[in-house]
């Protein structure tokens, strides 16, 4: 396990759980009681969900800011978008809301993929040019498992998606999960994710007892 991930599970376990009564315990057992933690929230994690939260950790360690209630918020962000796993967005059903707002991109083939759903053309250009591949011409390259993980919590951290950053609502003096979800989409199943992201909080804390 790289010595990126490492800090950031390291980071994790003082921060967030305490683990006074934890010395000298390797990032593997760190990661498995985060993972544990991940699971007890959403039920068992399937190869590619668990592969999923360790390159959304490893991501945080390049992007994020050391806060690990943002990384919380990340991953219920994540589970509630695509479960963990980077997909194509679902066309929704003719002439349902979903479906009118779809059609402001869904022929140019620019339509949602990854943990977070980019949409339109412009939105690929930006991620492409950040990260150095082309996915203008390439668009499926957003739903690789790293770069998927590093477009999720860049644009979160930095403000790509909407123009708000995480910071705004997570940071040293308030924790307000729910005006985060501005972050990625209005406020669409707000208080769900901030429960998501208490569940996991406090199964962490329940692990560390």
């Amino acid at each position: 396990m790289s010595q990126r991930i490492s800090k950031t599970l390291l980071v994790i376990a003082i921060l967030i759980v305490s683990l006074r009564a934890v010395k000298a315990s390797g990032s593997t057992s760190l990661f498995a009681m985060f993972s544990s933690a991940i699971s007890k929230a959403f039920g068992w994690l399937s190869p590619t969900q668990s592969n999923s939260l360790l390159n959304i950790v490893n991501s945080f360690d390049k992007f994020g800011d050391g806060d690990i209630n943002k990384l919380l918020y990340i991953i219920a962000t994540a589970y509630h978008e695509s479960k963990l796993a980077p997909v194509r967005e679902i066309r929704g059903a003719v002439g349902t809301p979903l479906y009118n707002r779809q059609e402001s991109y869904w022929k140019t083939g620019y339509y949602g993929r990854g943990f977070v759903q980019l949409t339109h053309e412009r939105n690929y250009k930006t991620m492409g040019e950040i990260f150095n591949v082309d996915l203008v011409n390439n668009p499926d390259l957003a739903l690789q498992p790293v770069l998927a993980a590093d477009i999720l919590v860049y644009g979160m951290i930095n403000g790509s998606f909407t123009g708000r950053r995480l910071s705004q609502y997570i940071n040293d003096s308030r924790q307000d999960y729910f005006e985060a979800r501005r972050v990625v989409n209005a406020l669409d199943q707000a208080q769900l994710i901030t429960d998501y992201t208490l569940m996991i909080k406090a199964n962490i804390e329940s692990i560390a007892a």
